[in-house]
């Protein structure tokens, strides 16, 4: 049961809801603030279970919709949803079922939260992140079926994520939290950005518009090493102008992840399974330059 559970939330993805807590409260440390464990917990606890209820209910309308049904998903599985649906592992009721299970720990996690200080911030963060969550495929917004699903997954698990993470440990928010939240947030907008090229074709006759589908992959491609080298001059330039810790330049460890996800995307970006590939190796960035960061920024 656990296994299905796992598979059917897509696990390895919850690390992305994990790493603005991570990031945001070490900065909170780094900053001299005291750091509680116990908004810690929930705060990550919440997140990654916010993050699953979403991953269900996109699979869910991704299959009403007829897309994660698509027979070229069976040959190249890995990032293209959790399919247990597909499988009769789930039925799309026990796929709400879960769904709603998840939401309701994390919205746990959030009422408590909200308690700690005044003014119902975290609630109003937490309600903005579940609607665009629950938006992103469901009618009649399909967020991501029009093209918008990179900001919205930026402004996610960016700034709503990470200045909640900033701000249930200190009861404010200041510019270096937003600064270093749109770093967490690029990083995670680079995996779903990876995401849609091996699933281009699907996409494309199920009719969404992700930008790889409105670019063509070669033309999507040419952006990866943009959007890959933004976070390190981010940080270069956060280190440069005094806010976050030269420690923090240990960040630039995990660039040869970064340098081959490139350059498959500039020479192979119509090649499925070198795309799967490179969509590995970004999500592998988006763990091992997330706990690097943080790590730079606690010993900071």
């Amino acid at each position: 049961m656990l296994g299905l559970i796992l598979r059917a939330t897509r696990a390895p993805s919850l690390v992305a809801g994990a790493m603005p807590a991570l990031v945001l409260t070490a900065l909170v440390a780094h900053q001299g603030h005291p750091v509680s464990a116990a908004r810690f917990a929930a705060t990550l606890v919440g997140l990654v279970l916010l993050q699953a209820g979403v991953n269900l209910v996109n699979d869910y309308f991704d299959d009403a919709s007829g897309l994660d049904a698509d027979p070229s998903f069976e040959r190249n599985p890995f990032p293209l949803g959790s399919r247990v649906i597909q499988k009769g592992e789930l039925s799309r009721r026990g796929v709400l079922a879960l769904a709603a299970a998840c939401f309701a720990g994390g919205a746990a996690c959030g009422l408590w939260l909200d308690t700690l200080h005044p003014g119902h911030v975290v609630l109003a963060l937490g309600a903005t992140g579940f609607l665009l969550g629950y938006f992103y495929t469901a009618p009649p917004l399909r967020i991501s079926y029009h093209g918008a699903g990179e900001p919205v997954t930026f402004l996610l698990f960016g700034p709503l994520a990470g200045l909640g993470s900033y701000y249930v440990q200190t009861g404010r928010f200041d510019a270096v939290a937003a600064f270093v939240s749109c770093i967490v947030g690029i990083l995670v907008t680079a995996i779903l950005f990876l995401h849609h090229f091996p699933q281009h074709d699907a996409d494309a006759r199920h009719r969404k518009r992700t930008p790889v589908v409105r670019l063509g992959p070669a033309g999507a491609g040419r952006l990866v090493p943009a959007l890959l080298t933004l976070p390190y001059l981010l940080v270069a330039g956060g280190v440069a102008l005094g806010w976050l810790p030269p420690f923090a330049l240990a960040f630039f460890l995990s660039a040869p992840l970064a340098v081959a996800a490139s350059r498959t995307a500039l020479h192979d970006a119509a090649d499925a399974r070198a795309m799967t590939r490179a969509f590995g190796q970004v999500a592998g960035l988006n763990l091992v330059g997330g706990l690097l960061l943080a790590g730079g920024l606690w010993l900071g």
